[in-house]
């Protein structure tokens, strides 16, 4: 592996501004077939190479195929799955200009005119990091997986296994572009009549001081469910504030309740998610009036290991039913304290508690309106504008509420995009973890401590990979709004492509900070031996 092929590779990954949904990001593919076209091999097959649209892309993203075939006919392929995109830059203040070269960033950094943390300021003198929007999450790890193919292409004798380099954008938003990859992978395999069965990622280990001063290899991820709970109240004017109910006191107390509440720590085999937070709430009236808000909405990010949609989904009505319960009740509370008060009549409507799921929305409002809301509502959400999916979302679920007879405040609850399914766990004997196991040994033979980690607990593309568990698809579907129009994880056809995965990648602090980084020392010189070795272990099985 050339170290410095990789690290120069790196700097013209990062010089371009790939920014989710920029053109940046668009413009990476085109770079990074550039950058394997310098090369001998691709010069010779430039048709191993393959840049491909996302269909369902506003503005026509795409992703990029690269093969390595091996001399040794053989069926057996190793996937080398990395993302492009990066996040916005807003928080590097004046070094902007700067982020997306890592050098000249440096040498901002140095001049001291952008406050640094301790642990960074360190690492900055030390020289033995480099600074920059990418380097970390995650061009190292598309420059290393290039120079994988490279190598293989210099020394043929040494590769056992065809090699496909994938790289994909949307990883940072909505993972669009991974899930285009999906069934273009299965098409892969079927016109090349080969076998991929295992793949690494090279995100990178942001924090290895967490896992016992060791460096991690993960072997499964957890999965994400986004809950949407849209929440209708009853409009009045504020002089008679206890005739309505305002729309934000259920937000709140669904807030109030789910906002880390460890109920919904998903744990299996000695893992464990992150709580559950909001990631949304807001009514949704745009202008000023003496008018309260006729509805609000919620959305949070919640985390799984093992729990169906259909458990989450029971879960969460419980908890909408406790909060609408508790505001009628602190409402009334308040409404008597009110009459106490002021020794008058003080008008106030009574509502019941009133908790719909989105699919028993659609059901009942079907049975109202019959087809005339069916056709309404797949013309309203076939020329939604391509715009941000949760906005998407809420406006379908309002929408559809629009022909509901019952005009009582209500709480629906549905799921937005992105969903990630939990991967499972990957069993004791499987060749990807003894292949890592032999990793751990060879870390050993240069100072290095590696564990195994059977769950990834961030949001990743690896999600879309493997399913080792069933899923409930009419909880998800039929209470997911935008899925099969604007949004849909195919499901069945992860099933099929049923890939094993690890993630391998280099020491990095500080991702979507402006002081991302990665340890030059290890990134450079053993990171990329062992990826290579683990790329063989691999191919050998």
């Amino acid at each position: 592996m050339n170290k410095q092929r990789i690290f120069d590779h790196l700097l013209k990954l990062c010089a371009v501004p790939s920014i989710s949904g920029s053109d940046g990001e668009r413009a990476m593919p085109d770079t990074i077939r550039a950058c394997l076209m310098e090369h001998a091999y691709f010069q010779k097959h430039p048709d191993f190479i393959d840049i491909f649209t996302i269909p369902q892309a506003a503005e026509k993203e795409s992703y990029i195929f690269a093969r390595y075939e091996c001399e040794r006919k053989t069926e057996k392929t190793i996937l080398l799955l990395s993302h492009f995109d990066v996040v916005a830059i807003d928080e590097y203040g004046a070094g902007k200009p700067y982020a997306f070269d890592p050098i000249a960033y440096e040498d901002f950094l140095k001049k001291g005119k952008v406050h640094l943390d301790e642990e960074s300021q360190a690492d900055l003198e030390s020289s033995h990091y480099l600074f920059g929007r990418g380097v970390c999450d995650m061009k190292w790890g598309l420059a290393a997986d290039m120079e994988v193919l490279f190598h293989f292409a210099e020394h043929p004798d040494e590769a056992e296994a065809n090699v496909l380099l994938v790289s994909v954008p949307d990883e940072e938003r909505n993972s669009m572009g991974m899930l285009a990859a999906v069934p273009q992978l299965l098409a892969y395999q079927r016109k090349h009549n080969v076998k991929i069965e295992h793949c690494i990622v090279s995100e990178p280990d942001i924090s290895p001081d967490k896992c016992m001063n060791g460096k991690r290899m993960f072997i499964g991820a957890a999965g994400k469910i986004m809950p949407l709970f849209y929440c209708v109240g009853k409009e009045t004017h504020v002089g008679d504030p206890y005739f309505g109910l305002n729309p934000n006191t259920l937000c709140s107390a669904i807030v109030e309740r789910m906002e880390l509440d460890p109920n919904f720590i998903d744990t299996a085999k000695g893992y464990e998610t992150p709580a559950p937070t909001c990631l949304k709430q807001s009514d949704c009236k745009t202008n000023y009036s003496v008018q309260t808000p006729y509805d609000a909405y919620c959305y949070f990010n919640l985390m799984t290991l093992s729990k169906t949609p259909d458990v989450i989904m029971k879960e969460l009505i419980d908890l909408a039913e406790d909060a609408f319960a508790a505001v009628l009740k602190k409402r009334i509370e308040y409404h008597h304290a009110a009459l106490k008060k002021v020794g008058k009549h003080i008008p106030i409507n009574e509502y019941p508690v009133n908790v719909m799921t989105y699919q028993q929305l659609y059901q009942r409002c079907e049975q109202l309106h019959g087809q005339t809301f069916v056709t309404h509502m797949q013309t309203f959400i076939k020329q939604l504008k391509n715009d941000d999916l949760r906005k998407m979302s809420l406006a379908v679920v309002q929408e559809a509420h629009t022909f509901l007879d019952d005009r009582n405040p209500i709480i629906i609850l549905s799921f937005t995009p992105p969903y990630y399914p939990h991967s499972g766990f990957l069993h004791e004997d499987a060749v990807l973890r003894k292949a890592c196991e032999r990793i751990v040994r060879d870390g050993e033979a240069i100072q290095e401590t590696y564990h195994i980690n059977d769950c990834f607990n961030g949001l990743t593309d690896m999600s879309y990979l493997s399913l080792r568990e069933p899923v409930d698809i009419d909880s998800l579907t039929k209470n997911f709004p935008l899925w099969g129009i604007h949004y849909e994880v195919p499901l069945q056809k992860i099933r099929d492509l049923n890939i094993d995965f690890v993630n391998f990648g280099p020491l990095g602090k500080d991702p979507h900070k402006y002081t991302e980084r990665i340890d030059l020392e290890y990134s450079m010189e053993k990171a990329p031996v062992l990826l290579l070795k683990l790329v063989r272990y691999l191919s050998e099985s």
